[in-house]
């Protein structure tokens, strides 16, 4: 389809700050992984308390986190095991995995990976992304 000057035709490939030779790459955010974004945000989950009332709470940060990456993942060449994926290695997610597959890849990541990741997708799409990617510690008091 040719959308002319509306079309982003090319994704975002971030680099690691610790792995340098890894990267991981962003898609373009299209309509539909909007669409997908906004029920994700506005379908909120039902959680029973010790006392069994329901209540609806609204996805934490790390699930909005989890959804916009993985809605967003075009490729990785961030290695299974030692063998780097461009001497065969097999990469840690292929191109084309279900969100939700990707999703369960970055639950076993470590927190500073996917922030990372997801602090890229937000420089790359403003209104995704952390809204505060580089947070500061508040003061410390002194009596």
């Amino acid at each position: 389809m040719n959308f002319g000057k509306y079309a982003i035709l090319t994704s975002t490939r971030y680099t690691f700050e610790k792995e340098p030779t890894w990267y991981w790459e962003i898609k373009p955010v299209s309509s539909g992984m909007e669409l997908e974004r906004s029920k994700f945000l506005l379908h909120n989950r039902v959680v029973v308390d010790a006392s069994g009332n329901r209540r609806e709470l609204p996805p934490t940060w790390l699930e909005i986190a989890h959804r916009e990456i993985a809605l967003t993942f075009g490729g990785t060449n961030i290695p299974v095991e030692d063998k780097p994926v461009e001497d065969g290695g097999k990469p840690l997610v292929e191109a084309g995995t279900s969100t939700a597959e990707i999703e369960k890849v970055l639950r076993g990541m470590p927190q500073e990976m996917v922030w990372e990741i997801w602090t890229a997708v937000g420089q790359s799409y403003p209104e995704w992304g952390p809204a505060n990617p580089n947070p500061t510690r508040p003061p410390e008091e002194t009596d």
